[in-house]
């Protein structure tokens, strides 16, 4: 097997971003209204690990790097610049402000007279570890997905670490810091185990850590080694579980560090080789890899452990940016791995069963509503789209979880009939309850799909007749009503027609894609929000930096202008999305960004709750892509160049598709996609 793992970077998207100069493509017209940065860790992890660990120097949002708390604009940074304060269990991935943020339990290798921030050295990563240089020490992590493993080598006498147990979040000055509630520690009879209770966000962890030193508790809140010799190995486990330190304890490894990190790069390459491309564009393969591991970080398996719901079941948690990842990320995931599908239907289905609804997102926090106001009805979305794809599920159990979610009194008003607080969440529900009443149809239950057809007809009231985009007398989160106003939906001939028409519908696309305006210029100062406004102003896309209208580009399909669709295309993967740590064009909210330019680089985008893949304008020249079934989508791409992004015409298994778009059921059967690739598009 081909070593995939070689071909990513860990450290992709961590920084502030670095996108191609975009004059002369459509790009240039594009303005970003979200923080300049991917936000994402080099953390050592497994594929959906719940245990990382990685590099901690208190920075926003991951605890890496030297961040301040950013929104819009590129990152203010600390004064003292990039320095860590050790390494740290437990990471997001990609995301900003969720208003909690991990990073348990800080190890902290020292000297006695070692400063408190130290510059990083001889920096390097791959998947599954990660290794630094502090002052003369060698730092090197690994994890099991339950477990992680430190390994210190002290290149002089004196050496130790400190577990600060207390630790939880960021160090910032001006920050909200918030600290964990160390319940007790309890140190073993050999003093090489320590025993760990605590609280954080109103969950209760469990830590079981094993020293190949001595370890001793220091004032109830901190663990400290004794001394190391120069030159010694000191090595560190550190398991935690969300039931039971007996559970914790169990998850300690056995194996040896360099096993355990063998281990977790053949679980990578496993996963990463079940996509295989080739591309003449020389960056191509290092974006592609480094995404698809971006996009599998998350989310978290804990099965076993849920703090939820009782059972040794599945239980999947960091859905921390489920608004985000139910438009890609998990449609990539249903696609790719079986066992994580399965996992993720099983989790949401008990989330609904047990809740009666299911939340907008899910962390290791007791406050399920803390992103309530973000949209409705994803988690739905979620399960019609790995109905669809066919991951195992029980239809009939996923309808009643669908239903009594509709019917929660959490969307009592849209029940009603009462005006919202957005206009999108009444696109979320109305469109959720059409997908739902047309499965519930299929599913033999006319008579709930009698009840939300009705529901589903409300889309309506959501846009303005008169400008053909969502009316103006509500909020729009992280965008404007422009942002949101080229979903793809079920009746799209309506939606079109509201519009005006198709010429009509198309004008609206291209003032919002900047087709005939001046280029724009992003905003870089972290602390003036004004040009962030006004930008804002322009009801412009928001360029790949931000996942709000992601699905956007994709309205010209409806509208014949699929012209327009390879373009902005085209120009998002080349000059968006490009190498190094700033190669990710926004934050990836949990892997959401990198896994849009997996399918935009394969030529197919996913409509999330539907039977239905959309086709685009792919940027490698073959692929393939090993499905969770079993099956083999094979993609070419004919006369595939840089300058040839115009998509001429499709074909699945030797026959037309004059309409450019494929079942999803289809899809999933195997074979192979081809595309005839043009430098100019049809007259």
């Amino acid at each position: 097997m081909r070593d995939y793992c070689r071909r990513v970077d860990v450290f992709y998207g961590c920084d502030e971003i670095t996108p191609h100069d975009p004059a002369g493509t459509i790009a240039a017209k594009w303005f970003f209204l979200k923080a300049g940065c991917g936000n994402t860790s080099p953390a050592a992890t497994v594929p959906f690990g719940a245990v990382s660990v990685g590099p901690y120097s208190g920075g926003y949002p991951t605890g890496y790097l030297d961040h301040m708390p950013n929104s819009h604009s590129r990152p203010a940074r600390f004064a003292d610049g990039k320095k860590l304060l050790g390494f740290s269990h437990l990471h997001h991935s990609g995301v900003g402000a969720v208003g909690y943020y991990y990073n348990y339990f800080v190890v902290e290798p020292r000297y006695p007279s070692s400063p408190v921030r130290r510059a990083p050295q001889d920096e390097t990563a791959a998947p599954g570890y990660y290794a630094v240089t502090l002052e003369d020490i060698r730092c090197e992590l690994t994890t099991t997905g339950r477990a992680a493993l430190h390994r210190y080598t002290f290149g002089r006498a004196g050496g130790c670490f400190y577990v600060h147990c207390l630790n939880n979040g960021l160090c910032i000055p001006g920050d909200t810091f918030k600290e964990c509630q160390v319940r007790s520690i309890r140190i073993a009879e050999d003093a090489h185990t320590a025993l760990v209770t605590c609280e954080a966000e109103g969950v209760t962890l469990f830590f079981a850590l094993r020293c190949s030193r001595l370890m001793r508790a220091e004032s109830g809140v901190r663990l400290v080694s004794d001394f190391a010799k120069a030159g010694e190995t000191v090595t560190l486990a550190v398991a935690c579980s969300l039931r039971s330190l007996e559970n914790a304890v169990a998850q300690l490894p056995a194996a040896s560090f360099d096993a355990v990190r063998d281990a977790a790069d053949a679980r990578w390459n496993a996963l990463l080789s079940r996509i295989r491309i080739e591309s003449a564009l020389p960056e191509t393969e290092e974006i592609f890899y480094s995404a698809l591991y971006h996009s599998l970080v998350k989310p978290a398996d804990w099965s076993g452990e849920s703090f939820l719901y009782p059972g040794e079941g599945p239980f999947l948690a960091d859905f921390i940016t489920l608004w985000d990842m139910y438009k890609t990320q998990l449609p990539l995931l249903f696609l790719l791995d079986r066992e994580i599908g399965e996992k993720t239907a099983e989790t949401l289905l008990r989330l609904g069963e047990t809740l009666g609804t299911i939340p907008n997102a899910l962390g290791l926090t007791a406050d399920l509503r803390n992103h309530a106001g973000q949209a409705r009805m994803l988690g739905d979305y979620a399960l019609l789209t790995a109905y669809h794809y066919g991951v195992r599920l029980d239809p009939q159990r996923m309808l009643r979880v669908i239903e009594r979610d509709i019917f929660s009194p959490e969307n009592a008003d849209f029940l009603a009939g009462q005006p919202l607080g957005s206009h999108t969440w009444t696109l979320d529900m109305a469109e959720g309850c059409a997908l739902t009443a047309a499965v519930a149809e299929t599913l033999g239950d006319p008579a709930l799909a009698a009840r939300l057809r009705p529901l589903a007809a409300r889309w309506r009231t959501a846009f303005d007749p008169a400008t053909g985009l969502l009316r103006a007398d509500a909020a729009y989160y992280e965008g404007s009503l422009w942002n949101y106003s080229f979903r793809p939906m079920v009746e799209m001939q309506a939606r079109m027609a509201l519009a005006g028409g198709k010429d009509a519908f198309a004008a609206l696309l291209d003032r919002f894609f900047g087709y005939g305006a001046p280029d724009t210029v992003q905003p870089t100062d972290p602390f003036d929000y004004a040009p962030v406004q006004a930008g804002l102003q322009l009801g412009r896309f928001e360029g790949f930096n931000n996942e709000s209208d992601l699905e956007a580009p994709f309205a010209y399909h409806y509208a014949g202008r699929r012209d327009r669709l390879c373009e902005i295309l085209r120009a998002g993967m080349t000059r968006m999305f490009t190498t190094g740590r700033g190669g990710i064009p926004g934050n990836n909210d949990s892997g959401a960004l990198t896994s849009f330019y997996i399918f935009a680089a394969l030529g197919i985008f996913p409509v999330a709750g539907q039977d239905l893949f959309l086709l685009g304008a792919p940027l490698v020249d073959r692929a393939e892509f090993d499905l969770f079934n079993g099956n083999l989508l094979r993609i070419e791409a004919h006369g595939n160049a840089p300058a040839a992004m115009y998509v001429r015409a499709a074909r699945w298994n030797g026959k037309p598709l004059p309409d450019f778009q494929l079942p999803a059921r289809a899809l999933l059967q195997g074979g192979t996609l081809e595309f005839d690739m043009a430098e100019q598009p049809e007259p």
